[in-house]
């Protein structure tokens, strides 16, 4: 396994599970990305690159209470301090116009001769 900097890890590339009940994983090297399109930047998706999931979901769900969930916002600080940001991420989702997302996800690296 090659190093890489702190931020960027071996991460679940693939899952194959096969008839004989066995299961193969393989892993690529990434970073956790955090995507943003909302009402600021006219459309623009912003992108940012975190060493874990935890982070970039933490950081999401700051920036989704800072961005208004108006009636659910309540809600969204309760799931915050309980540590539950993929649900504060949902509910921006959720309650957010369909041209908007917030995001976290895996973004595989390739490097050259890989």
């Amino acid at each position: 396994m090659t190093d890489f900097p702190g931020f960027i890890k071996q991460q679940v590339a693939s899952r194959l599970h096969l008839p004989d009940g066995t299961t193969e994983t393989t892993r690529a090297p990434a970073v956790w990305t955090l995507a943003h399109r909302g009402y600021s930047g006219s459309g623009r998706l912003d992108v940012w690159a975190y060493a874990t999931k935890r982070e970039a979901l933490r950081e999401g769900a700051e920036l989704a209470i800072a961005c208004g969930l108006d009636e659910k916002e309540e809600q969204a600080r309760r799931h915050y301090e309980a540590g539950r940001y993929q649900k504060v991420l949902d509910l921006y989702e959720e309650a957010s116009p369909e041209t908007h997302l917030l995001r976290v996800q895996a973004a595989f690296l390739q490097f050259p001769g890989s």
